[in-house]
């Protein structure tokens, strides 16, 4: 029988690169996070959630706010794993800190990981902390969305849920969990009115999210979409609706580098489609648009809704997509939506986790199979396919006109 030491030893030598696969590494955590919760007391455990959790998102954001993390991120890349001295923080801070403040944030940030301590206020980074600040990856934005929103709405949602007597908050109108916290004003109005701040972090959490989430183009063969379509400058192929940064339809064009300018449209709110985009390919076509509001691209190939219909309840999905019918042309046209199709057992911590943020935030959810029908039957619309992966979070339904 293997000593306890020995036990250790197996436990800490387990690293990502002994997976073949992303999957299975995702299974061994898992497992790494089901044997944590059989070996903390409910003591650990409820304190690990309520107390050391909020201090050390505390500390993670001031040291981001201080511009350390960039800092660090950038000196790791001219000396990989190199330990750093307290001293040397401190002069990458963009503003004077008192040393035994950051000590303390650095303290708490090693003890749960997310740093290792080597000496005497001496730590090395970790894959975790280097990525905050490599802007890249937008896991700063992670944090600082959780802090701007999910943290406070969340800590409001048990008040807000007694209330209104425990109801389910699916109407936006009458059950907004965002509008009793901020008194009147609801997520999408935020962030609308703080584009630089509370707006930018929503669309850096979004954008963090479609990184680490598979393509959806590795989840639905895009050559239904490009083989035997009308491909003509100036007539719509692929309208992204509500497309943020653009990744997907980016992705659609990787995997079809060939077609023609014009013919892919990006749309999204006045106030995003202004935000300037990064290497945002010029073949693709931004245009200010409102999902409630009749459809501008008539007749295109597809219409396509990534993480959007899940922000909002059963009667506006109705109402967006009606507007996709209006301009739909049968037998030829595709409605795509790329979301989470919740199974009725096993559903992964991330589907219910996106599931009761949503609820948290804007009154939405994540729907079944089930509920896809009956909302898109709804619009006038029938579901013809349901493209799945096993690596995917979500599925692409593919919808025809009834």
């Amino acid at each position: 029988m293997a000593s306890f030491q020995d036990t250790i030893s197996t436990l800490d030598a387990i690293h990502p690169s002994q997976f073949s696969t992303d999957a299975e590494r995702f299974e061994a955590k898992e497992a790494a996070r089901r044997l944590l919760t059989r070996l903390e007391t409910p003591f650990e455990q409820g304190w690990r959630l309520s107390f050391e959790t909020p201090v050390l998102v505390a500390g993670v954001q001031t040291i981001l706010d201080l511009g350390i993390w960039k800092k660090w991120m950038e000196a790791d890349k001219k000396n990989p794993g190199a330990p750093v001295h307290l001293n040397q923080l401190l002069e990458w801070a963009n503003t004077k800190a008192e040393p035994n403040l950051l000590r303390r944030f650095l303290r708490h940030i090693a003890a749960l990981y997310v740093l290792e301590e080597t000496d005497v206020d001496t730590w090395k980074p970790t894959p975790y902390s280097l990525s905050l600040g490599d802007t890249v990856s937008h896991t700063d934005q992670i944090t600082k969305c959780g802090i701007d929103h999910t943290i406070p709405t969340g800590c409001n949602l048990p008040g807000f849920l007694k209330k209104y007597n425990y109801r389910e908050p699916i109407d936006l109108t009458q059950l907004d969990n965002y509008r009793d916290m901020t008194n009147g004003t609801d997520f999408f109005a935020t962030c609308a009115a703080d584009p630089q701040g509370k707006g930018s972090s929503f669309m850096g959490l979004m954008t963090a999210l479609r990184n680490h989430k598979m393509d959806w183009t590795d989840v639905y063969d895009t050559k239904r979409i490009v083989d035997g379509a009308a491909i003509e400058t100036g007539k719509p192929l692929f309208v992204d609706i509500g497309g943020a940064h653009g990744l997907d339809t980016s992705r659609l064009l990787d995997k079809h580098p060939n077609l023609p300018a014009d013919v892919l449209i990006l749309q999204d709110t006045p106030e995003v489609v202004a935000m300037p985009i990064e290497d945002l390919d010029k073949r693709i076509v931004k245009q200010a648009y409102d999902f409630f509001t009749p459809q501008p691209q008539l007749h295109a190939r597809a219409y396509f809704f990534h993480a959007v219909p899940h922000d909002w309840p059963d009667a506006d999905c109705v109402r967006m997509f009606s507007q996709v019918a209006a301009v739909f042309k049968r037998g030829y046209s595709k409605l795509l939506i790329y979301e989470v199709v919740l199974p009725k057992k096993g559903a992964t911590n991330l589907m219910t986790t996106l599931d009761l943020q949503l609820m948290n935030c804007t009154s939405g959810m994540e729907r079944t199979e089930e509920h896809w029908a009956r909302l898109l039957k709804e619009a006038g619309f029938r579901i013809a396919e349901i493209s799945r992966h096993p690596r995917a979070v979500e599925s692409v339904i593919e919808a025809d006109l009834l």
